[in-house]
């Protein structure tokens, strides 16, 4: 039934009537470890009875907002979600919202005693206080200063829609939060956005740097729960998984096996890339002796377009390199080009080229290549077996490759 089409009076003796009886339902929605398929904790969701004009949270938290009964329903919520969260076992956690503005209430803290948990099986270790990234906050010092109060006797923080909000950097910096709940929005459809992919990338190295754990909400395909997981976003939450339930129920099997197989395909594509040798990926071009001058160079080049360097060596010993590029850039310099050519190949060598055991895996010869300075990121890669030139590959060929490893 629509709130629109309640009167006035019904409707508040139908809110004063779920305060009174205590008629809030809770629900619960998994948040599950994206690398072991296992749930880490439940997010408690308070809603209104079934049927009821004000069963859906909006509803219910905007007409107690209207009476001014916020602080009563809250607590309600609240207290309801731990009673039944009896359930949780080991070091799950419960995820429960709150707005900044209760957390200084007596009433909050009345909820939140180590007696009141201990009635049901629960220690502040298991509680974790989930602050909307709209919620403002007026005065950060008295915030954090209660926050850290509640942090001290066991409580974690999580900061909830993060990206969403227009305060959510300043609210990162100065809650330092325990998990960062990324807003669905930037989840949504993740697999075909570039530019959500690169930000997820930047919230994946914050957490690194960090130690603050994220968690993706609203994850709904298999496309988006893959990205995530290639990105290495540890946990996610959504209908994906599983939809807010009264209980608290196991994945189902359906769930766990894609979980075990996006695994699996990552974990290959890993192993494949850790394998591959950089020698696997180069190619044999014939090298130029130190004894020869620039004119062979230039003749080279100009017979074969695609060549853009060449190895210079000493009886297969390595001792520089010429790119093209940079070859033809001495040249333009020199007023008198003819002299240029005359000179010995190693007057437009680079004498220390990036060389790299044929044995090598790709990642770190990648790695290494693009570490160089600037004007030599593009240079050929010079390969070696027993330190003697072997091959050359191309910094293009090296990630293409890593970028296109498929394994099926």
């Amino acid at each position: 039934m629509a709130i629109n089409n309640i009167k006035e009076h019904d409707l508040k003796a139908e809110f004063l009537d779920i305060l009174r009886n205590r008629k809030v339902v809770t629900y619960y929605q998994p948040i599950v470890s994206l690398k072991d398929a296992e749930i880490i904790g439940y997010e408690a969701l308070s809603r209104g009875p079934n049927y009821s004009p004000l069963h859906y949270p909006n509803e219910l938290f905007g007409y107690a907002k209207k009476l001014n009964k916020v602080w009563e329903l809250d607590l309600l919520c609240r207290l309801t979600a731990i009673e039944k969260a009896k359930e949780i076992i080991g070091e799950k956690y419960l995820f429960i919202n709150i707005d900044s503005a209760i957390v200084k209430d007596p009433d909050f803290k009345q909820g939140f005693t180590k007696e009141y948990l201990a009635q049901w099986g629960l220690e502040p270790k298991h509680i974790i206080f989930e602050i909307t990234e709209h919620t403002a906050i007026a005065d950060y010092k008295s915030f954090k200063e209660i926050l850290e109060n509640y942090r001290g006797q066991g409580y974690r923080v999580a900061v909830d829609d993060a990206g969403e909000g227009y305060a959510g950097l300043r609210m990162l910096a100065e809650i330092r939060p325990n998990f960062i709940k990324i807003d669905m929005g930037l989840i949504r459809d993740i697999d075909k956005d570039m530019l959500k992919r690169e930000l997820l990338k930047s919230f994946q190295q914050f957490s690194k740097t960090t130690g603050i754990k994220l968690i993706g909400e609203g994850i709904e395909t298999y496309d988006e729960l893959k990205t995530l997981m290639e990105i290495g976003i540890e946990y996610g939450q959504g209908y994906f998984f599983q939809r807010p339930q009264p209980n608290m129920v196991p994945l189902d099997l359906k769930v766990l096996n894609v979980l075990h197989s996006i695994n699996d395909i990552i974990r290959a594509n890993k192993e494949a890339k850790e394998y591959i040798r950089v020698g696997d990926i180069s190619r044999l071009d014939a090298p130029m002796e130190y004894s020869c001058h620039c004119n062979e160079a230039h003749q080279l080049f100009s017979e074969k377009y695609n060549l853009q360097g060449i190895v210079v060596v000493k009886q297969e010993e390595i001792v520089g390199l010429v790119m093209r590029n940079k070859f033809y850039l001495q040249m333009l310099k020199r007023t008198d080009g003819a002299e240029f050519l005359n000179e010995p190949i190693t007057s437009a060598m680079d004498p220390y080229p990036l060389v790299v055991d044929q044995d090598s895996n790709i990642q770190e010869v990648s790695r290494r290549a693009i570490a160089r300075e600037e004007n030599s990121v593009y240079d050929y890669i010079v390969v070696a077996e027993n330190n003697r030139y072997k091959a050359v590959t191309s910094v293009a060929y090296l990630l293409d490759t890593l970028n296109n490893i498929e394994v099926e």
